[in-house]
């Protein structure tokens, strides 16, 4: 009995780094290869977690390997990305599985690991985007898929011929990647990690000690100082052409922004979540408000409305208890 069950502890950790690997090389549920270290962390103990990440960048390393030996011109490329997602499982397995390296940074709540998480992760990748912008295979990509959505837009534009020039003339693989670039450093590269993270994070908690609560989520104060110097950054940067402080000021800007959204959406969740409402009416409330999110065109009053509610409660208490208890604004 006591050698099954030592066997059953070795064979959760093998498993897990076999169903990671599988997924970063799924390609469309790459970014969930993370959950299961997540769900580990929360059942096993501290030296499982680490086998489990340490086995999973090994094996993940071993198929990169025999893959470089099939295409040798893919080797820088193919070892930038095998640093990137090591980096990442790591970065995940010290700051975000819970109970695990708890006492390294102490002092950084669950936010804050994943934004220091976010930006660690983001600097990883940055030796992918050099070798791929600068590979002709991956420039022969991006052309073929610029010339397919210039002939879409031409058909679009059938008839217009002041709109097929100008289609003609300003779509190309140059402008393409000079959009990604600026997107990218804009914002892009950070909020797309901190999302990966954070919803990474959120998924793999499922034990209720853990689990992070949307409905108690709130902003410090400071954040609101932050918001304001972003934007007046990026106001600067673009006046005085100061491209470095721009890209600063877009990257802390939607960072906050994002953080208030989800304030945001912590109040409405607090709302939702009212004893007198029906489980059918908060079903109803919760799919009325994901049919929004998803809608072109209105979510985006839906999704400024929400960061705007997040901001006031820097000032009004919004979450007041439904019977009794403090409110959960800070300082009210």
């Amino acid at each position: 009995m006591a050698s099954s069950t030592r066997i059953l502890k070795l064979l959760y950790p093998i498993f897990a780094a076999v169903v990671m690997v599988i997924l970063v090389r799924s390609g469309l549920l790459t970014p969930l290869f993370l959950i299961p270290l997540g769900l580990l962390g929360q059942r096993g103990t501290r030296k499982e977690v680490i086998f489990t990440a340490l086995l999973m960048i090994f094996i993940n390393m071993a198929f990169s390997f025999f893959a470089v030996r099939s295409d040798p011109a893919a080797m820088k490329l193919f070892l930038a990305d095998t640093l990137y997602v090591s980096a990442l499982t790591l970065l995940f397995m010290l700051l975000l599985v819970p109970g695990v390296f708890d006492s390294f940074l102490p002092f950084l709540r669950g936010t804050y690991r994943v934004l220091l998480a976010a930006f660690i992760g983001m600097l990883f990748l940055l030796p992918i985007i050099l070798f791929a912008m600068n590979d002709q295979g991956v420039y022969a990509l991006f052309k073929e898929q610029a010339d397919m959505v210039a002939n879409m837009l031409k058909e679009n534009a059938a008839g217009d011929a002041v709109q097929q020039s100008i289609i003609e003339n300003s779509i190309d693989a140059d402008t393409l990647f000079a959009i990604m670039k600026a997107v990218a450093l804009r914002g892009g590269l950070f909020i797309s990690h901190v999302i990966f993270f954070g919803v990474s994070a959120a998924l793999s908690r499922q034990s209720i000690q853990h689990r992070w609560s949307l409905k108690a989520f709130h902003v410090d104060f400071g954040w609101i100082w932050v918001l304001s110097l972003m934007l007046l950054a990026i106001l600067g940067g673009f006046v005085f052409s100061i491209e470095p402080l721009e890209i600063l000021g877009w990257n802390g800007a939607l960072t906050a922004i994002l953080l208030y959204f989800l304030q945001g959406m912590g109040i409405i969740s607090h709302y939702i979540d009212h004893p007198r409402l029906s489980r059918g009416n908060r079903f109803v409330l919760r799919t009325m408000l994901l049919v929004l999110l998803l809608s072109p065109g209105i979510n985006a009053v839906v999704l400024a409305g929400l960061c705007l509610l997040g901001i006031a409660e820097n000032w009004v208490s919004l979450r007041k208890p439904h019977l009794t208890g403090p409110s959960s604004t800070p300082g009210m």
